[in-house]
Formats: C-alpha cells, structure tokens, sequence
C-alpha cells in the first residue's frame, strides 16, 4: 500500500480535505440512531439501510429524501433537522476515533501546507466531536453544514474549504467514507481516497471510481 506521503508527493497534493463522520470518528451508527429516535417519534418506519444510503449527507438533505411528506415547508424541514441534531448530542458521550486518525493528521499537517475538514454536520455536534477527540486545534480550515446551501453529492462544501485554505482545486485530495465524498471530490477535479470504515460497502465505492480505496487509515501511515 502507498503512503500518503507518497501519494501527496506524487500528486502535487498542498491542501488535504477530510470528512468527518465515518472517516476520522466512528460517529454514522449515532446519526443513524438519533434519526431512527425522530422517525419513532413521528411514528414512522423507515428501513435502517435506507437510513445509513444517506450517511455523508447534510441533516435536511436527508429527511427531503426519506420523508419528504413531513417537510413541505423550510420551517417544518429546520424544526426537524434540529429535533434530530438535538438527539444526536445526547448520544455523543463516547466518541471513538478510527485506528490511524490521529497519526495521519499528525504526519500530513507536516506534509501539506493546509488540513481542512469539512461535514455535512451542524457545526455545534462538529465542534462536540473535535472536542471529545481532541481534535479541534489540528485543522486549518473547517466547513460544516450551516456554511453550505446545497450539501453532498454537490462539490460545494469541498469547494469552500479549498477557497477558505486559498487553494486551487487541483492541489487538493479529499479522505472521505462514502459515494457523496467521491462524488463530490470529482466533481471539484480533486483527488479522492475512499475508505471502507463509513456505512458503503468496497463494492459501492469502487462503482465510483475514486483514485484509491483503503479499509483503513493505518493502510497510509506505512513509510
């Protein structure tokens, strides 16, 4: 397996983009669960695969595919996003960081000249999340969800980072969980490792044809 110093060098890579949830933290079964816990309250039955298709994708994106009946309007969509974005902090006690997530931060902030991460969640639970991992000083740029007007597979939110870290498109790589990051690094002309820790089988991702697949972030950490 190629290391990410290797790939960075071989890429002309100055800039990395990570996702969040189901990349760096082991946070997708909570969101699930906390939109399983609004779907119970609303007294509807939603498959929890159909739930888990949409990991990567912002709250109210989300909810305008599952249950697009309940929210006709901006203000029943808002009033639901937050219900569930409520739920998902009461179960953000015992946040886990996937092996290497630590270490590859560590090693490709002295690689790169910016790390950026951008999510889909509400920056309140992003903030939580970099909190209770010890993460919240290691990234020069952060975008979440409040900062973008049309979430994944759209590239935007990549977008904004690379902007916000004064980067051009083409000096970014994008580590991302799902088919919404591969789809919207390519659609931002970046560059896109997947990885199979999010709730995508191997299967799904390589359908999308990212420029490298790994089961783990250790798998880059080699020398």
């Amino acid at each position: 397996m190629v290391s990410i110093s290797t790939l960075l060098q071989k890429w002309n890579i100055s800039c990395v983009i990570f996702d969040l949830d189901g990349t760096l933290t082991d946070t997708l079964d909570l969101h699930v669960k906390a939109f399983q816990i609004l779907f119970q309250e609303l007294n509807i039955s939603i498959p929890k695969d159909k739930i888990e298709e949409n990991m990567g994708r912002t709250p109210k994106d989300t909810l305008k595919t599952l249950v697009p009946q309940l929210v006709s309007s901006e203000k029943k969509l808002e009033l639901l996003a937050d219900k569930k974005e409520h739920h998902l902090r009461e179960l953000l006690e015992e946040i886990k960081l996937f092996p290497g997530a630590q270490a590859l931060i560590k090693r490709t902030k002295k690689l790169v000249e910016k790390i950026c991460l951008a999510s889909s969640t509400p920056k309140e639970n992003v903030l939580k999340i970099l909190r209770e991992t010890s993460l919240e000083k290691k990234f020069d740029v952060i975008v979440t969800g409040e900062e973008i007007t049309i979430g994944k597979p759209d590239p935007q939110i990549f977008e904004k980072a690379a902007k916000k870290a004064n980067k051009s498109r083409k000096e970014c790589l994008v580590i991302g969980d799902s088919t919404h990051d591969i789809l919207a690094a390519k659609q931002a002309n970046m560059k896109i490792i997947a990885v199979t820790t999010g709730k995508h089988s191997p299967e799904q991702l390589k359908r999308f044809d990212p420029n490298i697949i790994i089961n783990s972030l250790t798998e880059l950490l080699n020398q």
